[in-house]
C-alpha cells in the first residue's frame, strides 16, 4: 500500500526536499494539545508565578494563549517571539514560546525553546511532551524515542499516557512504512513556444572558404568551370526560427529498502525517465529530441539529515525529424547531505560522464563538483549553488577542453498548501581552453569564452491528490567573444502531470 500523499509533495516535482515539514494527525495534535493547555500546564505555572519577572510578561503570556486556544498560532507566535530576548530562559516563558513556534510551523525554534524549559526544569513533562512533537516533525526518532523514555519515568497521568502511546504508534507506523518498497510514478504532458530552438543569432552570414580560396573559387565560376555541387561555396545564412512544440514524458522512481530492521539506514533506488520533444515549424524540426534514461542509487542514511547516496547512470538521446542517434551518456557520481546551522540543509555533488555523440569530433568527458544551500523561512525557501565543472574534449573538437563555473540561486514561495512559485536565477561563465572556431572569426583562430545569464519562473498547482498542473517561463542570454554565438532565447510551457 504506497504511503498517504502530501498536500504539495516537492520530492515528486522536481526530486528536491519537500516544502514543509510532516504534520502530526489531527487526533494526535488535538490530544497533545489539549495535554499541554489543559492537563500539564501548572508544571511550569507554579515556578514563574513568585517570579519577579512573571507581572513583567504575564498580559503578553495570557494573549498568547487565548491565541493559541482559538487557533490563531501565528499571532501567538509573534507576539513571543518579540520579547524572547527579555525572557529567555525562563520555564514558563520558553515553554509557551515552545509550544506556539510548534503551532506555527517552526519546529526547530519550538525545540530550541524546549530545551531551554527542560535545561532549567528537567522534570518538566510539559515541555517534553512538546519536545516529542517537534522532534517528530523534524524527523529526529531517535532523540524523540529518548524523549519518551523521559516521560515515562515521569509517571504520566492516563491521558498524557494515551498521547505516549499514539507518538509511539507513530514512530511504530513511520518505521514500517520505511521497511517496505515504495514505487511512484509520472506521466506528463506539455505545449509551449521556444523563440530559439536552434540557439542562433538574430541572422548572420559565415563564408564557408577564406578570402583567398574565395576569390579563386569566384575566378572558376566566371570561367565557366563548375564543381557537381557549388552551393556548398556558398555563404551560409544562420537565423533563428521561433516554433511551438509539444512534450510527452513519463516517469518512474523506485526505493527499496535493505535492511528492514534498520530504520532506513539503507536502501536501493531506481528510476527511468523517457521523453519527447516534437516542434512544429519545419525550421525547428532538425532539433526534434527523445531521450531515454535510467539511474541506479545506492542510498545510506548516515545520521539524522545526513544522507549518502551513490548512484550510476545511463542516457541515450534521439534528435532530428528521423531521430537518428545523438548522444550516449554514462555516468556516475556521489552526493552527501547534512543539516548546516538549525534549519539549512547543504548538498555536495560530484559526478563524471563519458558523451559519445554522433558526430564523434563533439566527444567529451566531464567531472563536475558542487554544492546547495537550502534554507526554509516561514513562508519561503532559498536555495544557494554553486558548481565548477571540466570537459575533457576529443583532441578534434573545436576549442578543446572547456571550464565551466556556475552560480546560481532560486526562492521557492508558497501561496497555499497546494501552490507554490518558484523563481531561479543562474551566471554561467564557460572558458575554451584552446584557439579554436577560426571559420566564425575571420579564419583567425582565437580562445572562446561564454557568459550565460538564466531565469526561470514557475507556477505548480497540486489541484488534486494525483494531479499537478505547471506554468513556466524561461529566458536565456549567452555573451560570447564571437559574435556568431551571441544569443538570446525565451520559451514558456504549460504542462499537466498525473502522478500516481
Amino acid at each position: 500500500m504506497p504511503p498517504p500523499r502530501p498536500a504539495l509533495d516537492a520530492s515528486r516535482i522536481s526530486a528536491r526536499t519537500p516544502f514543509a515539514a510532516d504534520r502530526l494527525t489531527s487526533p494526535l495534535k488535538k490530544t497533545y494539545r489539549y495535554l499541554s493547555l489543559v492537563v500539564w500546564t501548572g508544571i511550569g505555572l507554579t515556578g514563574v508565578a513568585s517570579s519577579p519577572m512573571a507581572w513583567a510578561y504575564q498580559v503578553e503570556l495570557h494573549q498568547a494563549q487565548q491565541a493559541l486556544e482559538q487557533g490563531d498560532n501565528q499571532a501567538a507566535y509573534h507576539q513571543l517571539q518579540a520579547i524572547e530576548l527579555d525572557y529567555s530562559g525562563t520555564p514558563t516563558f520558553d515553554y509557551w514560546l515552545g509550544i506556539a513556534a510548534l503551532r506555527a510551523g517552526e519546529p526547530s525554534h519550538a525545540l530550541i525553546a524546549l530545551d531551554r524549559a527542560v535545561l532549567r526544569q528537567p522534570n518538566h513533562a510539559g515541555a517534553r511532551m512538546e519536545r516529542v512533537a517537534a522532534l517528530l516533525q523534524l524527523d529526529q526518532r531517535g532523540a524523540a524515542e529518548r524523549e519518551i523514555a523521559q516521560l515515562k519515568a515521569l509517571a504520566p497521568p492516563p491521558a498524557a499516557q494515551a498521547a505516549i502511546a499514539q507518538f509511539e504508534a507513530t514512530l511504530a507506523q513511520r518505521r514500517l512504512a520505511e521497511s517496505r518498497p515504495t514505487h511512484q510514478g509520472r506521466f506528463g504532458v506539455d505545449i509551449g513556444y521556444d523563440s530559439n530552438p536552434q540557439r542562433f543569432p538574430n541572422q548572420i552570414a559565415i563564408d564557408p572558404l577564406q578570402p583567398d580560396l574565395r576569390r579563386i573559387v569566384d575566378e572558376l565560376l566566371g570561367m565557366g568551370l563548375e564543381p557537381d555541387d557549388p552551393s556548398r561555396f556558398d555563404e551560409r545564412v544562420f537565423s533563428r526560427d521561433a516554433s511551438t512544440f509539444h512534450q510527452l514524458q513519463g516517469s518512474y522512481q523506485g526505493t527499496f529498502p535493505i535492511d528492514k530492521q534498520s530504520h532506513k539506514q539503507s536502501q536501493w533506488q531506481f528510476s527511468t525517465l523517457g521523453q519527447s520533444q516534437r516542434y512544429s515549424e519545419e525550421a525547428a524540426q532538425e532539433y526534434d529530441l527523445t531521450l531515454a534514461q535510467a539511474k541506479l542509487a545506492y542510498q545510506r542514511t548516515l545520521a539524522p539529515k545526513r544522507v549518502w547516496t551513490l548512484h550510476s547512470n545511463v542516457l541515450q538521446g534521439w534528435s532530428g525529424r528521423e531521430q537518428s542517434h545523438l548522444l550516449a551518456r554514462y555516468g556516475v557520481g556521489s552526493e552527501l547531505q547534512q543539516p548546516l546551522g538549525v534549519d539549512s540543509q547543504l548538498r555536495w555533488q560530484l559526478d563524471i560522464q563519458d558523451n559519445h555523440f554522433s558526430a564523434d569530433n563533439n566527444d567529451y568527458t566531464s567531472g563536475r563538483v558542487g554544492a546547495e544551500l537550502t534554507t526554509p523561512y516561514q513562508a519561503f525557501r532559498t536555495r544557494l549553488t554553486a558548481q565548477l565543472e571540466h570537459e575533457w574534449a576529443n583532441s578534434l573538437r573545436d576549442g578543446g577542453d572547456l571550464l565551466e563555473v556556475q552560480l546560481g540561486g532560486g526562492v521557492d514561495y508558497m501561496l497555499n498548501d497546494k501552490q507554490l512559485l518558484r523563481a531561479d536565477l543562474s551566471h554561467r561563465i564557460r572558458t575554451y581552453q584552446e584557439d579554436g572556431f577560426a571559420v566564425y572569426n575571420d579564419f583567425s583562430p582565437t580562445q572562446r569564452r561564454d557568459r550565460l545569464w538564466q531565469a526561470q519562473l514557475s507556477w505548480l498547482w497540486q489541484f488534486g491528490p494525483d494531479w499537478l498542473l505547471m506554468a513556466s517561463i524561461d529566458a536565456e542570454r549567452r555573451f560570447s567573444s564571437f559574435e556568431f554565438f551571441d544569443t538570446h532565447r525565451y520559451q514558456t510551457q504549460l504542462g499537466l502531470r498525473y502522478l500516481f
